[in-house]
This record gives C-alpha cells, structure tokens and sequence, in this order.
C-alpha cells in the first residue's frame, strides 16, 4: 500500500498496482491498474481517476471512472462525471455531476445491471 501524505503534492500522471490512500493532493490523473484507490478525507483530487474500486472520503473535482464499485463516504466532496456498474452514496455526501451507470466507460466490468444504493443512517433502539 502507497499513502500520499497531507503536505505533498503531485503534478501529473499516477500509475499504480498497488492500493494507494491520498491524504495529501493529486492535480492530473489517477490510474488503478490494480489495487484500491481511497482519497481521505484531508485528502484532494484535481484529476481523472480511473480503477477497479473507488472510495472518496476527501474533494474530487474530475471524471471518476470505477470498473467494480465507487463510493462517496458522508465526508465527500465531488464534481464531475462518475462511471461505475455499482455506485453508494452515503447520506452527507455532496455530488455535483453526471452519473453515467450504462458500462460503456467502465468497459472491464463485468455485464450485469448497475446498482445504485443510498445509505441512511441506522435507527436508534428506543
């Protein structure tokens, strides 16, 4: 697992094969070959983000393209186009953009009908 830490910054194209968890920012593209991609929640993307599973806990301004899962945690911040066969978005999570759920992006995943789920906040036992 590779973690970007809160003071740095990166400038350009990020390959990877392993997880990676930013913390810190990313300006251009993102790039899961394999492995998972987490932004936390200090975490900023300015970037096209591409991989297998997504989770966004931090800012993404950018297209986020995910080929398995993609989730917004209630700490997200996001603007821009997702694509993704399974997408949560949990309650407190802000999005502004365009959901494209049909697979034509997310072309590794595999045929089967997107699924969509909004998470609630579990009720308290009286």
């Amino acid at each position: 697992m590779t973690t970007l830490g809160p003071s740095l910054t990166v400038t350009g194209d990020i390959t990877s094969q392993e997880d990676i968890t930013v913390h810190g920012t990313v300006k251009g593209t993102i790039i899961m070959e394999k492995g998972a991609l987490v932004i936390a929640p200090s975490g900023k993307a300015e970037a096209q983000v591409e991989g297998s599973v997504v989770t966004v806990h931090g800012t993404v301004s950018g297209d986020l393209s995910a080929t398995e899962k993609l989730e917004l945690t209630d700490t997200a911040h996001v603007s821009g186009t997702i694509s993704a066969p399974s997408l949560l978005l949990r309650e407190g999570a802000v999005f502004n953009g365009i959901v494209d759920m049909s697979n034509k992006k997310a072309a590794g995943a595999a045929k089967t009908a997107p699924k969509l789920a909004v998470a609630e906040p579990a009720q308290k036992a009286s």
